[in-house]
């Protein structure tokens, strides 16, 4: 699908993405948190398709451990998403939006040059992001490209940043009241691509975090051997089977660390882990910082 704008519209678009800096922190971002409209905004943008693929784990360590919600533009180029047990097509034109705390990896990004627009914030009414959640891209009219544009020319110019919570909210409103997609279910991935082989696997943990998990009984719950499985999963991502599996019961816990009083002991409990020490242990390891730590705001 080609964008919803001319083409002068999306390069200029691009030529603002290219202008913007590599964030020094990727969780501090501008503007206070009030009432409806989402506030903390930052901007980045990916160039480079090689910038995205890879061992799912490692992108897992960089951004499903946060609070931040994430809307994604496709300026240029296209690709699949895997958001926890679904795959979605992002085509160019379209913007996907991403959840707190929500695994999500990329495949199939085409071409190597691309135009990705990365627009995360934070927001108290839960209520304005709810239609967005868990749902295919949607594709930007010309309207939406005009807010696009806005939001970028606000994020170069420090004395217009003010105006970035008003441009978002309005894209974020306009963006959930597209259509109704939650009708039309996933789109994209091939039964043999790397997004579709990610998906299967949550698709059978996700609801068994809490419950130790052998790989074996993975395997034969997805109509596999265990060494072909670790193999093929291997192959298709770059990245450990097992490690994968650690990283979706560390984002259970961040989760649950970030929204609920429960205490360490009970977390490792809904976590899968077998003990308080495994668990600590395995969140220092993935997180970097302590349980308790990251409970504190270190995460």
């Amino acid at each position: 699908m080609k964008p919803s704008a001319d083409n002068h519209d999306v390069t200029e678009i691009c030529r603002l993405a290219a202008q913007i800096p590599e964030p020094t922190n990727f969780f501090q971002g501008v503007g206070d948190l009030s009432g409806i409209l989402p506030g903390k905004i930052l901007c980045f943008a990916r160039r480079h398709a090689s910038e995205l693929l890879g061992n799912p784990t490692q992108q897992a360590q960089q951004t499903d451990q946060h609070h931040r919600c994430v809307l994604l533009v496709a300026a240029r180029g296209s690709g699949q998403l895997c958001l926890d047990a679904d795959t979605f097509a992002l085509d160019e034109g379209q913007a996907q939006f991403i959840s707190p705390f929500q695994f999500h990896s990329y495949a199939a990004i085409e071409p190597e040059e691309i135009c990705w627009i990365f627009i995360t914030f934070e927001i108290l009414s839960l209520a304005e992001i709810e239609p967005l959640r868990s749902c295919p891209s949607r594709p930007l009219g010309p309207t939406e490209w005009m807010l696009v544009r806005e939001l970028l020319q606000c994020w170069l110019c420090e004395d217009r940043r003010s105006l970035l919570a008003h441009h978002l909210g309005l894209l974020l409103r306009r963006l959930g009241a597209i259509g109704s997609p939650r009708l039309s279910g996933p789109a994209g991935g091939s039964p043999n691509s790397e997004a579709d082989l990610i998906a299967r696997v949550n698709s059978y943990v996700l609801p068994r975090l809490d419950q130790p998990l052998r790989l074996k009984q993975l395997a034969q719950a997805l109509g596999d051997s265990e060494s072909h499985l670790r193999a093929k999963f291997r192959l298709r991502t770059g990245g450990s089977l097992g490690r994968h599996l650690r990283q979706l019961r560390l984002q259970k816990a961040c989760r649950l660390l970030h929204t609920t009083a429960l205490n360490i002991t009970e977390i490792a409990d809904r976590c899968g882990f077998d003990s308080v020490y495994s668990f600590s242990k395995t969140f220092k390891t993935g997180c970097g910082v302590s349980p308790r730590a990251y409970r504190r705001g270190a995460g």
